[in-house]
């Protein structure tokens, strides 16, 4: 890990992720860009006027039977309503991976490096989509969707109002993957899994749960 100084207020922007580019200052709130050891101010995240997650910063967990942390989280909004992404590293090597959120679903899911990502032009509801080696899954929805918030440490840029197409697609035995359209094309793949089946740590307290 690296602490960087936030170029707004001077406090400690920690970094425990090599990919991480993207903060946000948790006291001043400044979105900045990390250039090696360098932090660059960007802009100024709003803070969230309603919240009901049981996840934060700090939240650990365990998938796949190794630990993980929570170090940064997007939220996106679409049309008819919103879901988390929450960016996990792992503490036996430092791999990083998406905790996701979503109508009440959990998944995990990594990246993958897929060259063969078809274009959003060629892709519709109940298409199928290979991603070797992972197999076959079929598209379920496609969104227009933008970020409304960030926090902790991220690998990409998740400044407010950044806009992307979300396509999401599901596999046998609860595989599911994502592919984001926007700069570039990133995909991800994982699996569903029960909030019990995570043992987490270190939630959020929500008043009347």
């Amino acid at each position: 890990m690296i602490e960087l100084s936030c170029p707004a207020c001077g406090a400690p922007v920690a970094f425990r992720s090599k990919a991480s580019v993207f903060a946000v200052c948790s006291f001043c709130k400044t979105t900045v860009v990390r250039h090696d050891t360098d932090l660059e101010a960007v802009g100024k995240m709003a803070e969230l006027q309603y919240e009901l997650t049981p996840f934060q910063i700090g939240t650990s967990g365990v998938y796949d039977k190794r630990s993980f942390q929570i170090i940064g989280r997007v939220k996106v909004a679409y049309e008819d309503g919103f879901w988390n992404e929450w960016y996990t590293i792992f503490g036996d090597d430092g791999e990083t991976g998406w905790l996701a959120e979503a109508q009440g679903f959990l998944a995990m899911c990594f990246e993958i490096n897929d060259k063969s990502i078809p274009k959003i032009d060629v892709i519709r509801p109940g298409s199928d989509v290979v991603m070797p080696p992972h197999g076959h899954f079929q598209v379920e929805d496609i969104r227009k969707v933008h970020c409304i918030f960030s926090e902790g440490e991220l690998p990409v840029n998740a400044a407010q109002g950044r806009r992307s197409n979300s396509v999401d697609l599901v596999g046998a035995n609860q595989k599911m993957a994502t592919i984001e359209y926007a700069d570039t094309v990133r995909a991800f793949v994982g699996t569903y899994q029960d909030f019990d089946e995570f043992k987490f740590e270190n939630l959020r307290r929500i008043d009347g749960w």
